[in-house]
């Protein structure tokens, strides 16, 4: 999809009578429904912004969030055009998100050509691969700059960020999984449970789309696991509790009938990372890799991954790769990131992939390579944090402000120092990153943030 910002010295020529069209939009309904909040999360879209370009988004821009963007990746703010398609028939429901609907309306198309005028689009791309990017890519006649423009007209979308289609690719691909299953029934997803459990161990049942833990519940014998990375832990003891669970549990699990949930085994004390791939028509470049930390839903991330080791890194690698080059060959163009979790012997198991601009994109490929610099990953790392629960800001600009007032923003003279990632949530905070000379060096920072933004400041 987006292009890394290493693909800046590449030469592709942007601005004059060129330009790029960028598309803000987030899952597909065919995923989720509830996605009326994301209008502020999808403006990361602006760190990938260059001079010339055309950004579609649900909602106006955030101006000091576009302003500190712009600063910092050195785009010049007012050579970018921005479309905001109106809120169609849905209405405010749908203005924190590009509905099909949206994309579609003659309005938007109309202004989008306007935005564009004479110029050749040489790219167009989206944060989801939607159907309804191809469509409006077709009405542009940009369909042949839309990398992967038939794998996700036909709905490739859902495919390559399913956790069911994940496990039958990565089984065929030759990467290492999870003892587990895709689950059609629940009597199959019972037997499968069961088996699992008699190993003494526990189990993940896993909802096929959604993401950070929500969609996973763990199954256990002992009371003493903790749920890392899912929803909750439910107690069982034998299969009157494993059928109840999955009565109550199936219609959720399955998205109301749609899809297909996961069970596998559970590995407890077992470390989370990924390994992000840009899929291009002449290969699988390796993008950045990171640490996930979950208490118990995603908190946070740490890139590049620090502390494995070379043969543990090299499991990583080869089984991603392996991944990303499965899903090249069946047409898909953009990024993807396939996830692991390391286990305490130091197995190396795959657990999905993502076939989307993640939200660790822009952080190891602006934030890490263009705005820290060269050195990142060598003399400078980041951690990536999500606004914690209980800390509080009335705007982006006061979160700004405040970090300012107390030294703690980013100095690009010193490249150290917390860069805000995106605009205000519109409720409690700025999603935030600490670049730092090492991890423990980024954790003391994360600590001095408390004073400023907790209950207790």
């Amino acid at each position: 999809m987006l292009s890394l910002p290493s693909d800046r010295t590449t030469g592709e020529p942007t601005g004059g009578h060129r330009t790029r069209i960028l598309v803000g939009n987030d899952f597909s309904e065919d995923v989720r429904t509830d996605r009326g909040w994301t209008g502020w999360w999808v403006q990361r879209l602006i760190w990938f912004a260059r001079d010339g370009d055309v950004l579609v988004l649900p909602v106006p821009p955030d101006d000091a969030f576009l302003d500190y963007v712009t600063a910092l990746t050195g785009t010049r703010r007012d050579s970018l055009s921005f479309v905001i398609p109106p809120a169609g028939e849905q209405g405010e429901d749908a203005a924190g998100t590009l509905t099909p609907g949206r994309l579609a309306d003659p309005d938007f198309v109309a202004g989008l050509r306007k935005a564009v005028g004479g110029r050749e689009v040489t790219h167009l791309s989206a944060l989801w691969p939607d159907p309804a990017v191809a469509r409006l890519a077709r009405q542009l006649d940009a369909a042949p700059v839309m990398p992967g423009h038939g794998f996700v007209s036909q709905g490739g979308g859902l495919l390559v960020n399913s956790k069911s289609a994940f496990r039958a690719v990565a089984a065929g691909a030759g990467a290492p999984l999870p003892p587990g299953a895709v689950c059609t029934g629940t009597e199959t997803a019972e037997r499968v449970i069961l088996d699992l459990l008699e190993g003494g161990e526990a189990v993940v049942v896993k909802h096929d789309f959604l993401s950070g833990g929500r969609g996973n519940e763990i199954l256990s014998t002992d009371p003493t696991v903790r749920p890392i990375g899912a929803r909750r832990v439910v107690p069982v003891t034998g299969p009157g509790d494993v059928r109840a669970y999955l009565a109550d549990r199936w219609p959720w699990l399955t998205g109301g009938g749609r899809s297909r949930p996961v069970v596998e085994r559970y590995y407890r004390d077992s470390s989370a990372y990924f390994a992000e791939y840009l899929v291009t028509d002449t290969g699988a470049e390796l993008g950045g890799t990171g640490e996930l930390l979950s208490a118990p839903y995603a908190v946070g991330q740490v890139m590049p991954a620090q502390g494995l080791e070379r043969e543990v890194l090299d499991q990583l690698f080869q089984g991603a790769e392996r991944l990303a080059q499965a899903l090249r060959a069946i047409g898909y163009r953009g990024v993807l990131s396939p996830d692991a979790i390391v286990t305490p012997e130091r197995e190396v198991l795959f657990t999905e992939f993502n076939g989307r601009v993640t939200g660790s994109t822009h952080i190891y490929g602006v934030i890490g390579r263009t705005v820290t610099g060269p050195g990142f990953g060598r003399d400078r790392i980041i951690l990536d944090r999500v606004w914690p629960e209980g800390w509080s800001t009335p705007s982006f600009a006061a979160a700004l402000a405040g970090l300012t007032e107390a030294g703690l923003a980013y100095r690009p003279e010193q490249r150290t120092g917390v860069v805000l990632t995106n605009p205000f949530d519109g409720t409690n905070g700025v999603m935030y990153a600490v670049v730092a000379e090492d991890l423990d060096q980024a954790w003391a920072v994360d600590r001095a943030l408390a004073p400023l933004f907790g209950p207790a400041r």
